[in-house]
């Protein structure tokens, strides 16, 4: 009787230190588990965000994104002689607002001549007719250059970037929901707070460049030349001037250039002076001597 209440003791006394044992552990361990599952729901997100930017990927890859818009920013320069440059300016600007576009710039430059540079934005369905329309302003047309940039690739980069980023944004807002202490929310908030910074960068980035897609930009130089007239006449002395000049210096430099190619060809020019002057200089010894032996003395009559 005495051995089973001995039993009966030892068994009830080791289920209490249990039972204690297990009431000190329990609340730790779960206190460590969240903080492990929140991170590890994190990186599952992370993984499902990913995956669904490779299938977004792949389907673009495999072409069920079809005939994307190509997308183009078309660019010219104008260099434009113009009778009065503000009056060309005040007419460029007219023709830029009507074909629904502005003028970003226009400067007058300091120079001996009446000078502007104006920087034009134009709808991108009219950018030719527009281009035609300021040239027409002009009396004559310098120079011209046109350009287009193709940024289809880029742009549609970006659109998918966007789109992951925001789906990333509402995966953190759900986890959001989800955390249980201030810790989590913290962290959360920091991943969240940088996902939307980089939203308002890459939006501002589409954003600028729909503008120049859109608005095709065109710099245009004007200048005024000076003109006089005579008697009726139009006379450009500095045009004619310029041109004077460009034939003189166009004429020094057809000189500069022949006497270089002189001095570098001078030792082949004495080479072959020196080989033709001997072969002349045998021919006179050779028939001289002929002519004394030979042909002389035929000529002599015996006496």
């Amino acid at each position: 009787m005495t051995a089973n209440r001995n039993v009966l003791w030892g068994v009830a006394t080791f289920l209490f230190l249990a039972l204690i044992l297990a009431a000190i552990t329990i609340p730790s361990l779960l206190r460590s588990r969240a903080p492990a599952d929140q991170a590890a729901m994190i990186g599952r997100l992370h993984s499902a965000a990913q995956s669904a930017s490779d299938k977004q990927e792949t389907k673009v890859a495999f072409g069920e994104v079809t005939s994307p818009v190509k997308k183009l920013i078309h660019n010219a320069e104008l260099s434009l002689s113009v009778r009065s440059v503000t009056e060309a300016a005040s007419r460029i600007q007219q023709l830029a607002e009507q074909s629904g576009g502005d003028v970003e710039k226009y400067e007058m430059l300091d120079s001996g001549t009446p000078a502007a540079t104006l920087i034009v934005r134009v709808p991108s369905a009219g950018f030719s007719s527009a281009v035609e329309a300021f040239k027409k302003v002009a009396t004559r047309t310098d120079s011209e250059k046109l350009g287009a940039r193709d940024v289809t690739r880029e742009f549609y980069d970006d659109e998918a970037h966007l789109r992951n980023l925001h789906a990333e944004e509402q995966q953190y807002l759900a986890i959001m929901k989800q955390a249980g202490t201030i810790k989590d929310t913290l962290q959360v908030s920091e991943k969240l707070s940088d996902v939307r910074d980089r939203i308002e960068r890459l939006q501002a980035q589409i954003q600028v460049m729909s503008h120049d897609i859109e608005m095709s930009q065109v710099a245009i130089i004007l200048s005024q030349p000076a003109e006089t007239r005579v008697l009726g006449a139009e006379w450009k002395p500095l045009d004619n001037a310029k041109t004077a000049m460009r034939e003189l210096l166009s004429g020094l430099g057809d000189w500069l250039d022949w006497i270089v190619a002189v001095l570098i060809r001078l030792p082949l020019v004495a080479i072959w002076t020196g080989t033709v002057g001997f072969i002349v200089w045998v021919v006179w010894k050779v028939g001289r001597w002929g002519w004394l032996h030979w042909f002389k003395a035929t000529l002599t009559p015996q006496a």
